[in-house]
């Protein structure tokens, strides 16, 4: 099978340098524009089935990908975002501003650590692996989309290259591009990372 991982489009928020993990938010005009450029491309692949996050950014962005396919878009809260509790809404400068003391901590200590008020990151780590392994378990010889966030995007390729938990931070989700994994009974094997459209 294979399995592509696809970033939500652009919104506002993320203009913003917002924290907002499970606050929900539309893409925007060039979010658009980039699920467009998705589709077209997609529109060339043959898929089964495409999942998304819940919320609205990854829902409507894996909407737009599947409208001429008329396939129905499984949306699934174990691909959400982390959620990051009392930070929810909040500007990156504000945390730092406010809470500057609490940030350094969780950056030394993000393994065994949570957002106050949100969720512990092996809990989030957990969350999307275990989506991840249902929906290869429920699809094999079939190829799906996931689309999803740049947190739970880390953490299927994380699980995808075998590097587990201690390799979140070695990766980075780019929006409008797409990363693929070819999967069989014996051996997981890396297609693309951010490639672009």
């Amino acid at each position: 099978m294979k399995v592509y991982l696809v970033r939500h489009g652009e919104t506002d928020w993320n203009l913003r340098g917002m924290f907002y993990g499970w606050t929900d938010c539309d893409i925007n005009e060039k979010g658009i524009m980039q699920a467009e450029r998705l589709k077209k491309y997609f529109g060339t692949i043959s898929y089964d089935k495409i999942y998304a996050s819940d919320l609205l950014r990854a829902a409507h962005t894996a909407e737009i990908i599947a409208e001429d396919k008329k396939i129905d878009v499984l949306k699934d809260s174990c691909f959400r975002e982390l959620h990051y509790g009392d930070w929810e809404d909040k500007e990156g400068s504000y945390i730092r501003e406010n809470h500057g003391e609490e940030l350094s901590r969780w950056l030394k200590e993000w393994k065994t650590s949570a957002f106050p008020g949100g969720e512990a990151f092996f809990d989030f780590y957990q969350r999307v692996t275990d989506g991840l392994i249902r929906v290869i378990e429920e699809n094999k010889s079939k190829n799906v989309i996931i689309v999803s966030h740049n947190g739970p995007m880390s953490a299927m390729l994380c699980y995808l290259t075998g590097v587990g938990p201690d390799g979140f931070w070695r990766f980075f989700s780019e929006q409008g591009c797409y990363s693929s994994a070819f999967i069989s009974e014996k051996k997981i094997t890396i297609e693309k990372i951010n490639c672009p459209v």
